[in-house]
């Protein structure tokens, strides 16, 4: 079990007799002088690693970005924030990413262990029960490379795939639409969007099980969909903490996430994409499309965690009569051809769009149908590996 510490103010009243305490009751504490210190070496197989942060001004804006970097790192790394007085509702925030704590400055240094020890008891048990359920919960983001590329059907049509395909649908399977300013999921379900973002901003806590319950909109394939109306209002107006709270309750009652992102990368983008298990980037078959899918693949390989599954969908792939993709070589110049699928141009798209019936529920999808399952296919083959052994 590594453990690090990190002293963001070494001058401060307080922190010199603190640190040597910690020094003398953790035989291998390492000193680091940023975060990034601590992923040197890290691998997913060892589970995260232990920080000690003292940080002796303990102000809203400051706790608020830490508790962003803790969700960033979850996997990679524990925070254990050692610092002044906190209010309750910060000490909430932070709790709720699953990767931080606060202790107090004044705890006696076998409190700090004490903490860390129940993180660990912790991760034992999740991980026993993991391997008793036989099963995680994943999520997998849809991530455009552009305007335009067909993100959203590709996420609409893969969840409905994988509702009506016999191995998959008996899981509970549900997309979050986060694209808030031209949301579209319901429309291609010709189902009412329900989600209010808004009513729960202000003060998160209200979010429960009943009301979650009121924000599901159901499809006849027995698909769930969670997405608000259209609105122009900014969408980074709302409570990020509302977001988090809302992915959390998600993710305990559902097996599989289905996640359509917008084009625009907002502040918490990097973090819904750090906590994928997948993503598919998706992008079209063009000189420009290709650039602008390969740009947005390199930042997802930035952001996402090391054991993510990453794939690219070329949406709107024309075949030849004889069988291939036209311009197939050009896209595998610019992308390889690891965990790249493509899906036919349909004409039938246009139909279904209009129509609110997926295409995966027509008999005569033909080629298409074909190509959604294979990206289905490798969805369902996405496994969540959250839980690793304690390092």
């Amino acid at each position: 079990m590594a453990i690090y510490i990190l002293n963001t103010d070494p001058g401060a009243q307080g922190t010199g007799v603190l640190e040597p305490k910690l020094r003398a009751a953790i035989a291998d504490l390492i000193t680091i002088k940023n975060i990034e210190d601590a992923l040197h070496g890290w691998q997913p197989s060892n589970g995260p690693r232990y920080l000690l942060m003292i940080i002796p001004v303990s102000d809203a804006e400051t706790l608020e970005s830490l508790a962003d970097t803790a969700a960033r790192y979850r996997d990679r790394i524990f925070f254990v924030l050692i610092g002044d007085e906190i209010s309750a509702s910060a000490y909430k925030s932070l709790v709720r990413t699953g990767a931080a704590d606060w202790i107090s400055a004044s705890a006696d240094t076998k409190d700090i262990l004490d903490l860390i020890s129940r993180q660990q008891a912790l991760r034992r048990t999740a991980a026993t029960s993991a391997i008793r359920a036989g099963s995680q919960r994943v999520a997998i983001s849809f991530v455009p490379s552009a305007g335009g590329v067909g993100n959203t059907m590709l996420a609409v049509e893969v969840g409905v795939s994988l509702k009506t395909s016999k191995p998959t649908r008996d899981m509970n399977i549900c997309i979050v639409d986060l694209d808030f300013q031209s949301s579209h999921v319901c429309d291609s379900l010709d189902i009412e969007p329900r989600l209010k973002m808004l009513e729960i901003s202000s003060n998160p806590e209200r979010l429960d099980a009943q009301l979650l319950e009121i924000f599901i909109s159901r499809h006849s394939s027995g698909l769930h969909v969670f997405a608000a109306p259209r609105s122009k209002a900014d969408p980074c107006d709302f409570n990020v903490a509302a977001l988090d709270k809302l992915l959390d309750m998600i993710a305990e009652r559902y097996h599989m996430i289905l996640i359509d992102l917008p084009l625009t990368w907002f502040s918490w983008t990097p973090q819904i994409v750090s906590a994928s298990d997948g993503v598919v980037v998706t992008g079209v078959n063009t000189i420009p499309g290709l650039r602008q899918t390969a740009e947005t693949l390199t930042v997802v390989r930035e952001r996402a965690r090391a054991s993510a599954q990453i794939a690219t969908a070329i949406n709107r792939c024309r075949r030849r009569f004889w069988g291939g993709v036209v311009r197939r070589h050009h896209v595998e110049r610019v992308l390889g051809r690891k965990n790249v699928f493509y899906v036919s141009e349909e004409p039938m798209a246009l139909e279904s769009v209009n129509t609110g019936t997926p295409m995966m529920l027509s008999k005569g999808s033909g080629s298409i149908g074909r190509d959604i399952a294979a990206l289905a296919d490798f969805c369902a083959g996405v496994k969540s590996l959250r839980v690793a052994p304690v390092g």
